[in-house]
């Protein structure tokens, strides 16, 4: 490891600092995906060091005043493209820390691509900080959506959440499927079948495959939840 970073993960201000005035240099550097300071300084596990959390923003701050981008995207390898993790995302995602995360959205972090760590997490306080600063409640791309995440986690505190906050409770997957449909098939308790019918799921929607949340029900002989339908 280049001793910069080394630096940047002991926290070790001074000698970051010196190295900096002594090479502008290390502001620019970058590893071939981008992952830069930002990211290696924001994904240190706070929570392991948490007497470390103030020499964390104080590092960061210095980082920012040096002119490095809030917003520097490291780019993470996925099936079909990249993922854009920002020092925001690491800082909610790897390193836990509150204080970071929160001095970002206050100093003007873009809030978005964060929102399924935010739901695995099952962390509704951090939705809402998230939301406050922009962050989209429904950012639903292609075959996935944080709410039907949630759902699919079982993080139901911050699947109500999404829910209240005007997610598409009959959002479908590739596969036509909604999160009531697979709420009947996994055999989920009826009080969280009954909290997507609080906010209009629809178990007439039928998959691909022409198969509806009832439908299901049906065969399956649950009258539980048939009950719940015509309730």
């Amino acid at each position: 490891m280049i001793k910069f970073i080394q630096h940047i993960k002991e926290l070790n201000v001074g000698a970051v600092k010196v190295m900096i005035e002594e090479d502008h240099g290390w502001l620019t550097w970058a590893e071939d995906s981008g992952k830069n300071a930002l990211h290696y300084l924001c994904g240190i596990e706070i929570a392991k060091r948490p007497a470390k959390a103030e020499e964390s923003l104080t590092m960061l701050k210095l980082l920012l005043a040096k002119g490095m981008d809030i917003n520097s995207i490291h780019r993470i390898k996925e099936e079909c493209g990249f993922f854009p993790a920002t020092p925001l995302w690491y800082a909610y995602t790897r390193g836990r820390n509150k204080l970071l995360y929160e001095y970002l959205l206050a100093n003007g972090a873009n809030p978005e691509h964060c929102m399924y760590a935010i739901t695995w997490y099952n962390d509704v306080k951090a939705a809402g900080l998230f939301k406050s600063y922009g962050a989209q409640t429904d950012p639903g791309a292609g075959d996935d959506s944080p709410f039907m995440a949630a759902f699919n986690w079982k993080r139901f505190e911050v699947a109500e959440w999404f829910l209240s906050n005007g997610a598409d409770v009959n959002f479908t997957d590739k596969d036509g499927n909604t999160a009531l449909f697979y709420a009947v098939k996994r055999k989920y308790k009826l009080d969280q079948i009954r909290l997507l019918l609080k906010y209009g799921a629809d178990f007439n929607i039928e998959n691909k495959q022409g198969i509806s949340a009832r439908k299901l029900a049906e065969q399956n002989n649950q009258t539980g939840v048939l009950k719940l339908f015509t309730s």
